[in-house]
């Protein structure tokens, strides 16, 4: 994403979205977080004013619980000189922002415009040079280096794309790195995991956390692979 001062991105932003800029405490740290005023009204506005399916709504706009869990997970790893995090539906950004104000040298990315946006504003709001934003497709197919470390948090609502996702997580991590992932436990994910164990091994914990009075229940996985790939 082409760089500019948090003043240019702001105004693009408000030039379409009602927004605000709210305080977000994760551990011993509050992030400013620019979001909409009102998601559940922008949820119904974009309803009625588009021929949707669900798959198609805008759940990059929504800080989930998930990313909250898996942000304070990774606060609490050790920062190591080199490594490289990439964050996969990154949406607002707020788990790998938080990363990265931890100290991570970490790349947000998402597919949709507007989610980028959002996270360039919040990245530029908490000043924060460990983070940087791009536009990633999963289906591209153009090399790069692979990542240490891959994250993401609800990105297993689209069973279409198990396989796809699959695909990529083989592309782009490092031989002996690690993806954190995190889901509402509600989401079962299971043609996904069917998919992964192919060629991945994976540990699992859950957190519960409570969250607008409700209680949510939060699977974390650390995924690796079964064997190193084999470099062509």
């Amino acid at each position: 994403m082409l760089s500019a001062n948090v003043d240019e991105v702001m105004d693009r932003i408000r030039s379409r979205f009602d927004v605000e800029v709210t305080p977000l405490k994760i551990g011993s740290k509050t992030l400013k977080v620019l979001q909409f005023k009102d998601f559940d009204q922008y949820i119904e506005r974009f309803i009625e004013s588009e021929s949707v399916d669900m798959l198609s709504l805008p759940y990059w706009a929504k800080i989930w619980p998930s990313s909250l869990v898996l942000a304070y997970f990774l606060g609490k790893q050790p920062v190591k000189p080199g490594q490289r995090f990439l964050e996969i539906g990154a949406g607002l950004g707020v788990t790998g922002l938080y990363a990265a104000l931890c100290g991570h040298r970490v790349t947000l990315t998402d597919i949709n415009e507007d989610a980028l946006l959002f996270a360039q504003a919040n990245v530029l709001l908490n000043g924060c040079p460990g983070a940087e934003v791009r536009r990633l497709d999963w289906t591209d197919r153009e090399p790069f280096r692979p990542y240490d470390v891959i994250l993401g948090s609800e990105v297993l609502y689209d069973t279409r794309r198990y396989a796809l996702l699959v695909e990529f997580l083989r592309r782009a991590l490092a031989p002996h790195g690690t993806i954190f992932l995190a889901k509402n436990s509600q989401i079962s994910g299971t043609g996904f995991f069917s998919e992964l164990t192919k060629h991945f091994k994976f540990k699992q914990t859950v957190q519960t956390i409570r969250s607008d009075e409700e209680v949510h229940r939060i699977g974390l996985y650390a995924i690796r692979f079964k064997e190193e790939p084999t470099v062509h």
